[in-house]
Order: C-alpha cells, then structure tokens, then sequence
C-alpha cells in the first residue's frame, strides 16, 4: 500500500469517525424545531436524539467483535451503507414516529462504523504508529462530539432540520468510496468458532436495560416500574454475561482484556469525558437558548470554541503523551474539565466569560481524551479493535449518565426556581400601581407561564407580555400615577386644571340657560362659551386618562423588567447548582487518571 493510498483509506475512516460521533450531539439543538414541524411533544422529541445514543451504547461492544471475527472491512462498509441510507431516510420523514425509527437504524450503523475505524487505522499504518494514529482518531472524535451544537446551529440557520441528516450523505459516499478501494481487509486471527449468541444476548439486554434506565430515569420517574424493572434488569444481565464469558469456549468479550489496568483505568476516564460533554453541548446551550434567549446560531458561535480548542488541544495532548506518559496528560485534562464546570457555576450572564471557560473546558476534554489513546496502547494489535469498542461504548454511556444525572439535577434546580419566580412575579405585581383589571390578568398570566414542566419559552413570555399589554389599554378603573412621580405632579396639575374647567362648565352653562329665558342678546355668545367650557373639560378629563394609561405602561415596563431579573437570577442559580454538581463528580473520579499508564515496573500486561 503506497503512502497516498494509506492517506487516501486513513481520510475515510476519519470521515466515518466524524459522522458517526457526530450525531450524538447534533440532532440536540434541532429538537424545538423538529417538534413543532413533526407536530411532537417534547418527551415524544426528544426520542429522536436518545435512540440513537441508546443505539450506539448498547451495539459498539459487539459490532467490535463481529467485526473482528468476519472482517474490519466488510462490516465497516456495511455500517457506512445503513448510515448514509438511514441518514437519508431520516431527511424524508414524515413522522415523528418514523424518525425516530430511522434514527434507530442510522444509530446501528454509527456503533458499527465508530469503533471499527480505530484498528483499522492502526493495520494501515501499523502498531509502531499507533499513538499517531489514536491521536488523530481521539481528535476526530472530540472535535465531532463537541462540534454537533455549533454545526447544528449554523445548519438551522441557513437550512432546514433536515439537512442535519442530508450532510451525512455526500460524507457517507465519499468515505465508503475511499474505504472500499483503499483499504485492506484484516481480523482478529486469534478469534475461532461461532458468535457466543448467550453473551450476545446478555450483553445486549444488560446495555440496553442501563442506558435505557438512564437516559428516560427523568422521564418517566426514578421510581417508576418501568426504570427500576429496566436498571436492575440491566445490572442482573450485567452479571450473566460475567458469569457466561467466564464459561463459553469462544467469549464475546475476553474479560482477561480488563486485567490491563490501563485499558480500564482509561475507559473510565473516557467515560467521563461524555459524561463532563454534557455541559457544554446540552446544559450551557439550553441556558443560552432558554434563558437568555439566543437564536441557535449565537448559541452556537459561543459553544464554537470548545471544539476549536480541542483541534489544538489532542494532538497537544498526545505530544505530551509520547513525553511524560499518559498520567499527567489525562489527570490535567479531568481537572481542567472540573475547574471550567466550578467556574461555569459561579458565572451568571456574562459570555465573553463564558467563551473563556468553554476553552479551558475544550483543553480538558481534549487533554482528557488522550485516554483513547492510551486505552489501546498496551493491548495487543489484533485486540485493538474490541478495545476500541470497549473505550468507545465507556464514552457513549457516560454521556448517558451524565445526562441522566445533571439534567435530572437541572430540572429539579429549575422547578424550584419557577416556583420562585412565580411567588417573585406575583409579589411584584401586587406592589405596583396597575388597575385591578390588569394585576388580575398578569397574575393569571404568570401562573399559565410557569405551569408547565420547562422554562418558559421565548414566545410564551412574548405572548403572556402582550396579553398583559392589551389588558392595560382598558381605561376603566385607572389608577394614579404613584406617588411622587413626575406624571403625578403633572396629573394633579391637570387635576386642578380640570376642576377649573369643570366649573367653568357648569358656570357657562347656568349663565346660557338664565340668558336664554331672558332672551338675552348675548344668549348665543354665551351658549358657545359654555359649550368651548365643556369641550375643554372633557379634554381635560382624557388628558387625565391618558396620564394614567402612560404611567401604567411605564410601571408595566418596570414591573417586566423586575421580574424578568428575577427570571434570570434564578435560573442561573438553577444552572451553576447543576455545573457544581458536574464539577464535584469530575473531580472526584480524577485520581483513576493515575492508572492510564503503565508506572516504572508495573507488569500487569496480558
């Protein structure tokens, strides 16, 4: 194989890589839309992201051992046809229900073509090169993983949702192109016999019942039958698998591969580097979207500079790697991501400081993924490609996990925070100068806003802000001005100015009808006096009511301004609890970073 044949093969497994990774967190930012084309409700929605997540998770492990077993090539090909053919499907729904179907088998094909590219990649270029080509692959990676909300905004904002699938099909064809002229097939020779179809089946119910429980936990209840019967299903197939792999002549995951104590010290930290991915790619952009109310775009360009730091941050890493070994690389970057999650949380609505942050984060997650490379570093050539699958499916379930735990966290931190914002808005507008009328519609409005089970969104604060506002052009029971205010001083001036009138009236009225029983030559002059009299009243007593009307908007105008601070302040408080939370579990796990790498005399090799 010439050296541009090897480019040539390497460019479409990285391109295989990139989409597959990619729609993990792409489809994120594109649900508000999808639901409101599809005609779907949220929880319904959000089935078309976790299908595919829950796909990946449960299929990675063994589409790694199929592929070894029957060959790299084929099954990579394969997984490259139903992912272009299902991310073309996807574009053409019609449904919700038959998205997510699609996305179902789009995310088959993405377990299928994600780990394969790692062994594949280290048979073109060989096991000398294989921190290069591991670097290279975790950058791809990362960059995919952190790219999907920056690259879905701008699609959304020159585009239809739908082109977020139709971009994976010029890549797909392109890299099964590449891959099917280019590369050569390769297994893993030490592999005999059938598929162990018992480990099969457990290893895909324990996966499968796991990731199933942790990402709808929130959903459907902690507690509920359903989550409970799915995680302890899980964890019980967990322990048949275990007990079967230790058993069966030909195991579906050799077991001894864990005895390499930097293949699990690095799963784990891989694991959190998906887990820690959730505050970037979904928290901060629902904070940015929902409450301070970004368009996707804006949200996206602010998110953008995670997946550019980790463009420098990997191959960084992994030169680091080749010098200092993997511990100190790998425990920089958890602690990175868990110093950028506590500085997250003490941030409220600047984002200039924001973006400064999110490139400590994008140098963590890089630094951290260098685990990838490290996970494979001391396993034999022909166990790499489970070995990928291994570390591969470690990251997509701790973005499950992790989204199990702090999204749980940030709706509990922003149910109380409406509760709040709720009592908050309705004292305020209690202690403000607006009619009855008005302070009985807005507290209606309130409670209709901050009855459902999200933040409220842009059009329902628009919409509760223009009921209020056509509540308030009502001109019957006004009330003054506050006390003190400038337009008081100028209503009661005109108040006084009224009562002048108002006698004046009544005066010029009683002198026409005197000078009209007299028959009075000044009868007629009189008679206009009197009306001019009473046409100045009345202009005086609308001049009044339009005070009024001015001075209410203007207390409306402040009393939406205190509540919306009020909006703010809280939920932001909602968020950072949820970022402290990140940070605290990040932290905590930091210390497996010391087992990444093989110490001075440590021999625990296969």
């Amino acid at each position: 194989m010439t050296r541009f044949t090897k480019a040539l093969c390497f460019i479409g497994l990285t391109i295989a890589m990139f989409m597959g990774t990619l729609d993990t967190t792409i489809v994120n930012i594109a649900i508000p839309k999808i639901m409101t084309d599809l005609n779907g409700s949220l929880a319904n929605t959000s089935w078309v992201m976790t299908i595919y997540t829950l796909a990946m998770s449960v299929f990675m492990i063994t589409a790694s051992k199929i592929a070894d077993r029957f060959g790299r090539k084929k099954i990579m090909l394969l997984g490259l046809l139903l992912f272009g053919g299902f991310s073309a499907a996807c574009m053409t729904a019609t449904s919700l229900s038959m998205l997510i179907t699609f996305r179902f088998f789009q995310g088959l094909g993405g377990a299928i073509i994600t780990p394969i590219v790692l062994p594949m990649g280290i048979e073109v270029f060989g096991k000398e090169k294989i921190n290069r080509v591991a670097s290279v692959v975790g950058a791809v990676t990362a960059l995919a993983a952190a790219g999907g909300p920056p690259i879905g905004g701008i699609i959304l904002q020159v585009a239809s949702w739908r082109w977020i699938f139709g971009i994976n099909v010029p890549l797909a064809i392109l890299a099964f192109v590449l891959i099917a002229v280019c590369a050569k097939e390769s297994y893993d020779e030490s592999l005999a016999g059938g598929i162990d179809f018992p480990g099969l089946v457990f290893l895909t119910t324990a996966l499968g019942g796991v990731t199933f429980g942790l990402l709808e936990g929130r959903q459907y209840g902690w507690t509920s039958l359903l989550i409970l019967t799915s995680l302890i299903g899980g964890v019980l197939a967990l322990i048949a698998f275990i007990a079967t792999e230790k058993r069966v002549k030909n195991p579906l995951l050799e077991l001894d591969l864990f005895r390499e104590k930097t293949l699990s010290a690095s799963s784990i930290v891989y694991f959190m580097t998906g887990f820690a991915l959730v505050a970037p790619s979904l928290i901060l952009n629902y904070f940015l979207q929902n409450v301070l109310g970004d368009s996707p775009l804006h949200a996206a360009l602010i998110i953008i500079p995670v997946s550019l730091t980790i463009m420098i941050a990997m191959p960084l890493g992994t030169k680091l790697l080749d010098k200092t070994g993997a511990i100190p690389v790998t425990l920089a970057g958890m602690l990175l991501m868990a110093a950028s999650l506590f500085l997250l949380s003490l941030i409220k609505t600047e984002t200039a400081l924001i973006v400064v942050l999110l490139v400590i984060n994008g140098f963590g997650f890089g630094f951290a993924s260098v685990s990838m490379v490290a996970s494979v570093r001391y396993l034999p050539k022909n166990k790499s490609g489970i070995g990928s699958g291994i570390v591969n499916a470690a990251r997509q379930i701790g973005t499950c996990l992790g989204i199990a735990i702090l999204v749980t966290v940030l709706d509990t931190n922003i149910d109380t925070a409406k509760t709040q914002i709720h009592h908050a808005g309705d004292q305020i507008i209690a202690a403000k100068t607006l009619s009855p009328h008005v302070k009985t519609v807005a507290h209606q409005q309130l409670a209709a806003v901050f009855a459902g089970s999200s933040t409220p969104t842009k059009h329902q604060q628009k919409k509760m802000r223009q009921t209020i506002s056509e509540a308030a052009k009502v001109k019957t029971n006004l009330p003054k001005p506050a006390a003190g205010s400038d337009l008081r001083k100028l209503y009661d001036a005109s108040a006084g100015l009224q009562q002048g009138s108002n006698k004046l009236a009544n005066g010029s009225e009683a002198l026409a009808k005197a000078a009209q029983q007299t028959r009075s030559p000044l009868a007629t002059s009189i008679v206009q006096l009197s009306a001019g009299a009473a046409t100045m009243a009345q202009g005086q007593a609308a001049f009044l009511t339009g005070i009024k009307q001015v001075a209410q908007k203007q207390t409306l105008q402040t009393a939406f301004h205190d509540i919306t601070q009020r909006k703010n302040t809280r939920l932001a408080q909602a968020f950072s609890h949820t970022y402290l939370i990140g940070a605290l579990i990040v932290l905590c796990l930091s210390p497996v970073a010391f087992w990444t790498d093989r110490r001075l005399g440590m021999n625990n090799s296969l």
